[in-house]
């Protein structure tokens, strides 16, 4: 039986190695706080990164941004030490094309492969197993490990080489936080104009330019906003992230203003909150 390690076991990763252990795989795990990895019952714990993919056939890594990557994987203690020839690196975190690429190059000069495969889904897909992988590598290498992809979702997506699934997924999110971020500043124009709050958001809510997403996120503020399905502070990790692989501030400044509306929203005090917060901060 192919065995697992999973590194990372926060919002995300703790259900998605839930559903790996579920699946009959022998799962390793570790975690930075290593409560989180006791919360993993019918697992064993690690005590390093090396430690765990050292441990397994694949290893498995969902971190909060590339220095969270770097640091798991780097050093005497890091999960690169721990890879061998034949292994496997499946990268499920959101972090840039470049740090997908300096993995793979980690993972190569160890004789492993690496994918990166970001998920598009919340914490409830991840609970359900109903992610979708958006996945940059070689496609053999996703076929070898399609069994553990699909303990953690229903498909996976095919954008290329290694980095291009990482490059999907700020393209995804990018559409994502400037959308909610637009219809934030919409709604604080149209206060700012003397209109009416309630016929106004039904209104724009019945438009085409707005996706049934949004309405189901107002929906969710409604209903007080809690929990988090995904927190306001990565979401602004995510923008950010856009903005450098799209060149800076000056190619991506569309981007870029919506980062600054999350920016603001996080340090009011909404960071752990859902990044849906971010309409009701901007239309006050």
């Amino acid at each position: 039986m192919t065995r697992v390690a999973f590194l990372g076991l926060g919002a995300m990763g703790a259900p998605m190695a839930r559903r790996i252990l579920a699946a009959g795989f022998p799962l390793t795990v570790w975690n930075r706080r290593p409560d989180r990895a006791r919360a993993i019952a019918g697992a064993t714990i690690a005590s390093s990164p090396r430690e765990a993919a050292a441990a397994a056939d694949v290893v498995c890594t969902m971190l909060s941004d590339p220095a969270a990557l770097q640091a798991v994987a780097d050093g005497p203690d890091g999960l690169v030490a721990g890879l061998s020839p034949g292994k496997i690196w499946l990268d499920f975190s959101t972090v840039t094309p470049e740090a997908s690429r300096r993995a793979a190059e980690k993972a190569r000069e160890k004789g492993a492969d690496f994918c990166d495969v970001p998920v598009a889904g919340s914490v409830k897909p991840a609970t359900d197993g109903t992610l979708k992988l958006l996945a940059g590598g070689d496609e053999a290498v996703l076929a070898k490990a399609k069994p553990v992809l699909g303990a953690v979702s229903a498909e996976t997506l095919h954008f290329g080489e290694v980095g291009q699934g990482s490059a999907m997924k700020l393209v995804n999110n990018l559409m994502y936080g400037v959308t909610l971020a637009a219809f934030g500043e919409a709604l604080a124009l149209a206060k700012q104009l003397g209109l009416p709050e309630k016929e106004t958001t039904e209104w724009l809510l019945s438009i085409p330019a707005v996706s049934p997403y949004l309405k189901a996120k107002m929906d969710f503020l409604a209903q007080g906003g809690e929990p988090a399905a995904f927190q306001l502070s990565l979401m602004e990790k995510d923008l950010r992230l856009a903005v450098e692989a799209g060149g800076g501030p000056a190619a991506a400044a569309i981007v870029d203003a919506a980062r600054g509306d999350y920016e603001r929203a996080r340090k009011a005090g909404l960071g752990e909150k859902d990044f849906a917060h971010v309409l009701a901060f901007l239309s006050g």
